[in-house]
Formats: C-alpha cells, structure tokens, sequence
C-alpha cells in the first residue's frame, strides 16, 4: 500500500492540475467575454454620444439657420457659349418685402435675387464644363447684412451635357502568311449615348483605320437603335473587315459621329503595334470607353482623361 501511495498522489494532484486548467480556461473566457461586452458597451455608448451630438448640432444649425427653404436646379444649356443656366431660389424665415434685399454670391460674384411669390430667386449662368460653388446668400436691410452658408457644388457636366460609351464588341484575328499579316475584325461598335433628354444622336457614325498615322479605310456604317427612353440611347453597328499590314506597323481604330448640337464624339478603341515576332503590343494600358467631346469648330471641350 505504501509503494501504491506516491502513484495515487500522483494521479490525484495530475487530475487537480487538470482541474485547475480547466477552470482558468473559463475564467479566461469568462474574462475575454466580459472584455467583449465592456468594449461593446463602450462603442455604443460612443455611436449613441456621436448621435446625440449630431441631432444637437442640426437642431442648433435649423435654429441659426436664416432660411426656411431652399435649392436650385437646371435651366437650359448654351452650346455656343459652353454655359448653363442654374435657376436657384432661397426663402428667408424673416424678411421685410419692401425693404429686405438678397444677393446670391457663386464663385465668389454676387447675383442679386428677386422678390417673387414669398421667395427670393435668380437666374445664373456658370461653365458647363467646370464646377461651380453657390458659396452663401446674404441678406441686407437697412445697412445691416445677414449671411447663411451654401456651399452648394454645381458640376453641369454631369447633368446637361450628353456623354458617348463607345465600344467594340467581337474578334480581332490575325493570319500570318510569311512576312504578310492579315487582320481581320468582326463584330459590333456599341454606342451608349447619355443625351439626357438636351439632345439626340445624328446617323452618321464613321469608324475610321489607320496605319502608321495614315488612314486606311473609313466606314460609315447605320446605326441600329436598341433601346431609348428620356435619358439615354443604345444603339449598335455591324463591322467587318481585313487589313493587310507588317511588323512593326502602327494601327488604330476610332469611332466619330455627332449630336444635333453639332458637338462632335472621337474614341479610340484600338491603338496597337505589330511586334517584330507579330505579337500585339498595345500602345495604352486601358482602353476609355468614354468619347472625347468636340465643338461645331473643331476645338476639343471635353477629354476623359483630363478631365
């Protein structure tokens, strides 16, 4: 019994320490878990302050806030001139019809405002094709001059001006016969015309080839509506064609065609080197399907990449 003791003593403080592990795993998973609910509380705590404050910062900005209503929107387009028209109107909680004055500063000028049906209103012209700042409005009586903060940012290049996707959908081929390469296409040019409602496309895409800078053959091809509404037209055209060229020729492929304001759409969808070993080398990393804009007079408005 006695050679048994040390054996029994053993396996009873092994089966403790098994015990103890076991009960300091839960208790650090007991304490993991209330560190969890403690930092969750504390986030909560912190989104609910965060909101608090938020509702208390627009409850005093309503309540300092000179006007009971306002905003603006979109007039007309002036394509010779490049502009828009933004119609934009404020009505003040306080003011004396008589004597109260309102002036509309945008891009740093003053537009005065007019009087009309309980709300002040006025016509301004901005570029299409820059964003424009509403900075504030500022109201004046009797030498004493009150200012509400705008800050309204007007870009009319995405709302006025119509914008062409153009692509080519199909295959590129090449045969090679000795040092002649034949290059074959055979697909479709798809053109997602965003007219937004101020427009409308003219029949008379062209899709124009060139090798080594020097046009090779331009194709006007008819344009097939697939789907229109008041915003924007989807239509597409067939292509087909061959080219015989060399190693180390240059080609490229653009698409044109114009509007009913005489703007004109250009975008490149191929611009390729032949290799020596007659492999494509493409001349850009990505091709943008988004077509650069030209005026009636030739000079480029709008370009993607610059823009």
């Amino acid at each position: 019994m006695k050679e048994k003791l040390p054996k029994i003593l053993n396996i009873l403080s092994f089966a403790m320490l098994v015990v103890c592990l076991v009960k300091i795993t839960w208790m650090e998973n007991d304490i993991q878990n209330l560190r969890n609910t403690v930092n969750n509380n504390h986030s909560m705590l912190q989104n609910s302050i965060a909101n608090i404050s938020s509702d208390v910062r627009y409850e005093l900005e309503q309540a300092n806030n000179l006007l009971s209503d306002s905003g603006w929107d979109i007039g007309n387009l002036n394509v010779e001139d490049k502009t828009a028209t933004i119609n934009c109107y404020v009505v003040p909680k306080e003011y004396n019809p008589q004597k109260t004055a309102a002036i509309l500063i945008c891009n740093e000028k003053e537009f005065p405002m007019i009087l009309e049906n309980g709300r002040y209103t006025a016509e301004i012209i901005i570029p299409v094709f820059e964003q424009s700042v509403i900075n504030n409005v500022q109201f004046s009586e009797e030498g004493t001059i009150r200012t509400q903060q705008l800050n309204w940012g007007i870009n009319p290049r995405y709302d006025m001006v119509p914008a062409a996707y153009i692509n080519y959908s199909g295959e590129r081929r090449q045969n090679y016969k000795g040092e002649s390469i034949t290059r074959s296409y055979s697909g479709w040019i798809e053109i997602d015309f965003e007219h937004k409602g101020f427009t409308k496309i003219n029949n008379d895409a062209e899709v124009v080839y060139l090798i080594n800078g020097k046009e090779e053959w331009r194709y006007s091809p008819i344009l097939e509506e697939q789907y229109s509404d008041e915003y924007i037209s989807h239509c597409i055209a067939e292509i087909k064609q061959s080219f015989e060229i060399k190693r180390g020729d240059t080609i490229e492929m653009y698409v044109q065609f114009t509007d009913s304001n005489g703007w004109k759409y250009l975008c490149v969808l191929e611009d390729t080197t032949i290799g020596e070993k007659g492999n494509p080398i493409h001349n850009r990393e990505h091709y943008q399907s988004e077509a650069d804009i030209y005026d009636a007079d030739g000079n480029l408005i709008f370009q993607p990449y610059k823009y």
